[in-house]
């Protein structure tokens, strides 16, 4: 089988000449969810003295980061990948509340986190399990689901009052692919870009 098949001729090409490529394992959100975020940023942006915005685009969960992949690998995450998603049903999440890593002079990361995310952890536990039996470090750190708002962040308010300001209860939303994403910058500007995706089993 080549697990290569769906991937974009652009992207192998890409990984010819260049090398290499920084890549992470993600999942998507839903269009309302993504516009719920927007209306929290825009919120939580008059409570704020400097900081960088994610955009849209770029708003997701990620189950692993790599840093730069080769082919090869790229081949090999997608093969794995495939045999872990035949013992998942595809399930449901929530957004829940707001949290943040702390940095030195700055939140380094302001996120949402995810409610009901059970079966998110299993499934991240999965990839990581899976992925170091061909040669894929582990990730020393626990996993902590969320989805990043904003970076190198200055509040006007403590991140405690900003958390009780905003006490979200989304709409669920359904995780039913696990995609392969390429970071990279374009025009001075971080930009993601799908480059495989594979569908968990349907609850149907």
């Amino acid at each position: 089988m080549n697990f290569l098949g769906t991937i974009s001729r652009e992207i192998i090409e890409n990984i010819h000449d260049g090398g290499n490529m920084r890549a992470f394992l993600a999942v998507k959100l839903s269009e309302n969810i993504i516009n719920d975020v927007k209306k929290l940023q825009e919120e939580l942006k008059k409570y704020t003295i400097k900081g960088r915005w994610t955009n849209e685009d770029n708003l997701h969960i990620t189950l692993k980061f790599f840093g730069e992949i080769n082919e090869k690998q790229v081949s090999e995450i997608r093969k794995t990948i495939d045999d872990i998603s035949v013992n998942f049903k595809s399930f449901y999440i929530r957004l829940n509340k707001i949290g943040c890593f702390k940095g030195k002079d700055s939140i380094r990361v302001l996120w949402i986190d995810v409610k009901n995310d059970n079966n998110l952890i299993l499934l991240h536990d999965a990839i990581e399990t899976e992925l170091s039996k061909v040669g894929f470090k582990k990730d020393d750190r626990k996993f902590k689901a969320h989805i990043t708002v904003a970076r190198d962040i200055i509040l006007k308010k403590s991140i405690e009052e900003i958390s009780n300001l905003y006490k979200l209860d989304s709409d669920y939303f359904e995780v039913s692919n696990i995609y392969l994403m390429e970071s990279k910058l374009e025009n001075n500007r971080r930009v993601y870009k799908s480059i495989f995706e594979v569908p968990l089993k349907t609850n149907k």
